[in-house]
């Protein structure tokens, strides 16, 4: 069964961009095998270099790198921050991405892997204004970021107790992110 690593740029406990990354997960699970990041799975200090080679900061690249290299396909949430993506985000992806130059058993975790990426919020814009700056960082570390996203403006309206309600054509379009990405793993 295919793997979908599925990973927030949010460190928030209650986080809008988890929350809905979970959502999607319900809606994939029956059809590949999904590996969630949750929050305080990751806990990197700040990258720099001169860190690199410190024993504990490798040992927890290692493990966060090992999730990235087997994932067949990515499902990334992008909150947006001054239209960007959070620093998180970027510093992790950062680590991951220097551990090929460090460890020769380590190649490019990134290398040729589909992303889609998605983003809630709760203002007007559901993150699309920081998806740029997400599609040049994935696509630089080598993957192949999906045209189009998911971007849910305004979610704080679509919130039950029981998940998300959308309406049916939000639903369309959610389903058809999720099947193509699913499709670009399994082609015909």
């Amino acid at each position: 069964m295919k793997k979908i690593l599925m990973l927030s740029g949010s460190q928030r406990k209650e986080s809008l961009n988890l929350r809905l990354l979970s959502n999607l997960a319900k809606r994939i699970e029956t059809l590949v095998s999904v590996d969630l990041v949750i929050q305080g799975e990751i806990n990197l200090p700040l990258f720099d270099q001169d860190l690199e080679l410190d024993p504990g900061v490798q040992q927890s690249v290692f493990n966060l790198h090992s999730r990235f290299a087997s994932c067949d396909a990515m499902i990334v949430a992008c909150p947006e921050y001054n239209g960007l993506i959070t620093p998180y985000l970027k510093n992790t992806i950062d680590w991951v991405s220097r551990l090929q130059y460090l460890n020769a058993n380590c190649l490019n975790a990134f290398l040729d892997k589909p992303v889609l990426l998605v983003s809630a919020s709760t203002g007007w814009s559901g993150g699309a204004v920081g998806l740029p700056s997400a599609r040049t960082l994935f696509g630089y570390v080598g993957c192949n970021v999906l045209g189009g996203a998911i971007t849910v403006p305004n979610i704080q309206q679509y919130i039950t107790n029981s998940g998300f309600v959308f309406n049916a054509d939000f639903e369309n379009l959610i389903n058809f992110h999720l099947q193509r990405l699913i499709g670009v793993l399994s082609p015909t």
